[in-house]
């Protein structure tokens, strides 16, 4: 059984914080709770769970490489190159 949005959320923002010692300070929570989420044996508060993914926003850096950091990458076109609309 593939892990759920929860457990693959909070187990990425462990990787990214340095483990899970340091996000259960950041969060607040337990280390029991912390695994019960990440072993899928719990569904963790909305709250938290949020926490987690701003951490992740927070630490991730933008796609592209744009030359100035402080710039925006351009936006991506969603449409085929020939303009015709794909089928599914």
């Amino acid at each position: 059984m593939a892990a759920s949005v929860y457990s693959r959320t909070l187990q990425k923002a462990a990787d990214l914080i340095g483990g899970r010692a340091r996000l259960c300070r950041h969060l607040h929570v337990p280390a029991a709770e912390l695994q019960k989420w990440i072993d899928d044996k719990a569904v963790p508060p909305m709250g938290v769970f949020l926490r987690a993914v701003d951490l992740i926003i927070e630490e991730t850096p933008p796609p592209g490489n744009a030359s100035d950091p402080g710039e925006p990458a351009p936006p991506r076109d969603c449409s085929p190159a020939d303009g015709e609309p794909t089928q599914y």
